[in-house]
């Protein structure tokens, strides 16, 4: 890792007082959207367009809540949120009983596929830095969440 990841590191792990604020404020949110009681957590995705002689990049971020819903079915909710709270999108529900979940065998992530979903899937991959990423991306960490997110995929929807 060297020096350089020695340093940046530990900072990935502290929590900001607004990185805090923001991960309380997606809970909210989350609830008034959806009256669920899920954990929540918020992943981003990257799409690419090729413009002349140039790659645009598009960076989005998207609240996501995953628990058992009223009728014991698990359940994935995504909602676009704009990452300085300018807007906030509605809901996309994805239960298993209309959802796949697949894992990378590289990278251990997880992704959910859904034709609801843009690309026909999502990848789980939540914030866990602000590094360099500032302008695109909600400030939240959720870097020691991933255990959570992890367990729910592994028992609910791919089994061990």
């Amino acid at each position: 890792m060297g020096l350089f990841g020695n340093i940046i590191k530990p900072l990935q792990g502290k929590l900001t007082t607004k990185q805090e604020e923001n991960m309380k404020k997606v809970a909210e949110v989350f609830k008034e959207k959806t009256g669920k009681d899920y954990q929540t957590a918020v992943v981003w995705k990257m799409t690419t367009k090729k413009k002349l002689t140039k790659t645009v990049y598009t960076y989005y971020n998207w609240i996501i809540g995953y628990g058992v819903n009223a009728d014991h079915i698990p359940e994935i909710v995504f909602i676009p949120v704009d990452p300085k709270w300018e807007w906030i999108g509605d809901p996309i529900y994805c239960p298993k009983t209309n959802s796949e979940m697949v894992q990378d065998k590289k990278t251990t992530l997880f992704a959910l596929k859904n034709s609801q979903l843009e690309d026909g899937k999502m990848d789980l991959q939540l914030i866990s830095s602000m590094a360099m990423m500032a302008n695109y991306l909600m400030d939240v960490n959720y870097m020691f969440e991933y255990d959570k997110l992890n367990d729910y995929c592994l028992e609910y929807w791919v089994g061990k």
